[in-house]
């Protein structure tokens, strides 16, 4: 893997860690879950979210 790929990808896991720890859980789950995980749990929060709005 190239060093850019590999700054690429260290990239986007900060933003994914960073993602996860937005989420409205305990820090002990947060940071065991893996980019799929983040990203179903971030969707399902935000429909909850739009549907709990006014």
């Amino acid at each position: 893997v190239s060093s850019e790929r590999r700054k690429e990808k260290g990239k986007e896991s900060e933003v994914f860690y960073e993602l996860a720890h937005q989420l409205p859980l305990p820090h002990n789950v947060t940071s065991h879950l893996d980019k799929a995980s983040i990203m179903r749990l971030t969707i399902s929060y935000l429909r909850m979210r739009k549907m709990l709005s006014p």
